[in-house]
């Protein structure tokens, strides 16, 4: 859910640029860094030493997936119950005008809650939007005392990342598919594509989704506005996607850091040259819909499912990337009243005239490992 990955092609021009003018540490206001060092890295250290109930279940819940890396919630945590709340001021603005993938994101976070208490024997219970009055108010989870029920999905949790480097184009195993749909929440249903003219359509339609987004200057800069270039935006921030995790080898990153911050322009030209050249290449590609796509417990159900899924992936030894740009040309055409294109594509590929697609994303065997996202800590998400 947090995608914005910068290119190849485009990027070689920038970089190549700031290589030219010195061998310098420092080239153009920027500065090199290390990865993965800091701060903003420490919550990957899951567990950790402090297994009190509402640490456990908030610290599994902030290392989940994202759009963009926004970490769209807060939490209010007792010993014995965790709340959680999405926080309106983290979305991705015209990149998610109807707040979607914003309520998707804490359906991952919950889900990685849930198992989380379980696998401590927390034996918590979920309610679902238990105030009406308070549309924020995603969720209660209550902590009751249970048996522990430790899983490979928990093992998962501080090794699961984005990656948006380059996979194998080969067939996916035979038994993949099922593998997914087993891992489906109820309302949730999987369209897995995997070979043929889908496949062909779901690259060439993303690719043509990431040009309009680029073209739509308030998009652009929606999406831009969760770029950290620097190990300071990283510290302050500890969110959003950083040059570690655009999926570029680590000479190409060190070079991007020392270059100082590039463009919203460029930054879309890197972007969709990633598009064209490496991430619509994958095994497969995978659609999460539901009956009703405005239904915000739909959505928080394909949040769960997602975060389920890409956490068995990376116990396989599998990658995972979400491409959710239809989806966002989709709410954009709706918010703005503009020819509805990306519904009738999601429509065509889901096989059906609903449009209820709500989360797309890659899956196969990765060449390079994906490198940690910064996290904002325990302190910086719990409210009284």
């Amino acid at each position: 859910m947090d995608r914005l990955g910068r290119g190849l092609g485009g990027r070689r021009r920038w970089l190549s640029n700031a290589a030219a003018l010195s061998g310098l540490w420092v080239v153009s206001g920027g500065c090199y860094y290390g990865a993965e060092e800091g701060e903003a890295y420490e919550p990957w250290l899951y567990p950790g030493a402090d297994l009190r109930p509402d640490r456990l279940v908030v610290g599994a819940a902030i290392l989940a997936s994202s759009p963009h890396n926004t970490q769209p919630w807060w939490m209010r945590a007792t010993a014995n119950r965790v709340d959680f709340f999405s926080d309106a001021s983290r979305n991705l603005g015209s990149l998610d005008g109807l707040l979607r993938e914003l309520t998707i994101g804490l359906g991952c976070a919950l889900e990685n809650g849930l198992i989380a208490a379980r696998a401590f024997g927390l034996a918590p219970e979920l309610a679902l939007f238990p105030s009406g009055d308070d549309p924020a108010h995603i969720a209660t989870v209550t902590l009751g005392r249970g048996t522990p029920m430790r899983d490979p999905l928990f093992d998962a949790i501080p090794h699961r990342h984005t990656y948006r480097g380059r996979m194998m184009d080969d067939p996916p195993p035979e038994d993949l598919e099922a593998a997914l749909a087993a891992l489906c929440e109820a309302d949730v249903r999987l369209t897995f594509v995997d070979r043929g003219d889908k496949k062909h359509v779901f690259r060439s339609e993303t690719i043509a989704a990431t040009e309009a987004i680029v073209a739509d200057r308030s998009m652009l800069l929606d999406g831009d506005a969760w770029w950290r270039q620097t190990a300071e935006d990283i510290e302050r921030h500890r969110d959003g996607v950083t040059i570690d995790t655009s999926g570029l080898g680590a000479a190409t990153r060190a070079l991007g850091k020392m270059a100082g911050r590039p463009s919203p322009e460029s930054s879309g030209e890197y972007w969709l040259s990633a598009t064209r050249e490496v991430h619509t290449r994958a095994s497969a590609f995978v659609i999460l819909s539901t009956a009703n796509r405005a239904d915000r417990a739909a959505q928080v159900a394909v949040g769960r499912t997602y975060q389920r899924i890409h956490l068995w992936a990376t116990s396989q030894g599998l990658a995972v990337q979400p491409l959710n740009q239809l989806p966002e040309r989709q709410d954009r055409e709706q918010v703005t009243g503009a020819e509805p294109r990306a519904q009738r594509v999601l429509a065509t590929l889901i096989g059906d005239d609903r449009t209820g697609a709500q989360m797309l994303f890659r899956i196969g065997f990765a060449f390079d490992e994906a490198l940690k996202s910064p996290r904002r800590p325990y302190e910086w998400v719990v409210r009284p």
